[in-house]
């Protein structure tokens, strides 16, 4: 499935309207991906604060793997008494490289690349040092890109994030399966609507609407795919010594039943290593952000607050 069409198919999904609504961007960045700089296409969802308040950072958000921006339609616009992020503050929710709907990459994909490509975005977007939020291997791109360029963050929250290499034990079969057969590649061929059902289920009470589909539909692309497949290859903690040298207000913001990156050892040890940082958890598993919207978006908000407010 192309590119064009898997964006067409997600923004025909329900759950994604009210940001469709709102309109994605396309513009031209420059970055330097580890082989000199080139141009690159940066996708994104931009939402103005409806009422801004002074001295409120703006916040870039960061989905996991396999995702797509459509991940925080509503920590971004709100949900039942949740006003969303953007009642206050600007909101950029933004598209990987590999992912969703943005253009692939021909070369071999990994963490380091993905942190590489969120500075560029960052850098191009020129705002003022952001807050910034990554999800799952999103986490990973993100405390990368702060070791990396602390200057243009104001503070780092990492949910359910990937950095600590993991034992064979602790991975899932599907993800031992990319790691070590030859034909993982072409996964994407056999892919299913039942097959990312069975992947998801366990990370979820009860699937929230539209969300098996939206997997599925990303995995139908080749590149979202070999990105998938790249990034389950290069998770084995390169940089995880680093992880002690974040220097800024940072929230472990938790799935308390995550069985990928299980709060009880993961953030943890986040917390353990990352001078103060704050760790909450939600009551949810992998995607607190989508299974339970409303209490991460508060809690959220609350820490962003209060960033905002030592900074005056």
């Amino acid at each position: 499935m192309s590119k064009a069409t898997v964006q067409t198919k997600l923004e025909g999904l329900g759950k994604n309207q009210p940001l469709v609504a709102r309109g994605l961007r396309r513009v031209p960045i420059v970055g330097d991906l580890g082989a000199g700089p080139i141009t690159l296409e940066l996708v994104h969802g931009f939402v103005p604060a409806a009422v801004p308040r002074s001295g409120a950072a703006p916040v870039v958000l960061v989905h996991g793997t396999p995702g797509t921006l459509f991940n925080w339609t509503e920590v971004a616009l709100g949900v039942g008494s949740f006003p969303g992020l953007a009642a206050d503050r600007d909101v950029y929710a933004l598209e990987m490289l590999g992912h969703g709907l943005a253009p692939g990459d021909p070369e071999p994909f990994g963490f380091q690349k993905g942190a590489r490509f969120l500075v560029a975005a960052v850098e191009a977007l020129d705002l003022p040092p952001v807050h910034l939020v990554g999800q799952s291997y999103g986490g990973e791109f993100a405390w990368r890109a702060v070791l990396d360029r602390p200057d243009l963050f104001a503070s780092l929250t990492l949910t359910s994030s990937s950095g600590y290499a993991r034992t064979d034990d602790e991975l899932f079969p599907e993800e031992v399966e990319m790691r070590d057969h030859p034909l993982a590649d072409y996964g994407w061929l056999v892919n299913s609507e039942e097959r990312v059902e069975t992947a998801l289920a366990p990370h979820f009470d009860s699937l929230p609407p539209d969300r098996v589909e939206e997997f599925f539909l990303v995995c139908e692309n080749a590149s979202n795919w070999r990105t998938m497949v790249d990034l389950v290859i290069d998770e084995v903690g390169g940089r995880q010594s680093e992880i002690a040298d974040l220097d800024l207000p940072v929230l472990l913001l938790w799935g308390a039943r995550d069985l990928a990156f299980p709060l009880e050892s993961f953030a943890a040890r986040f917390q353990a290593e990352i001078q103060g940082a704050q760790l909450r958890s939600v009551d949810a598993g992998h995607y607190p952000h989508e299974e339970r919207p409303a209490e991460y978006g508060a809690a959220l908000a609350d820490f962003l607050s209060q960033v905002d407010a030592s900074s005056l």
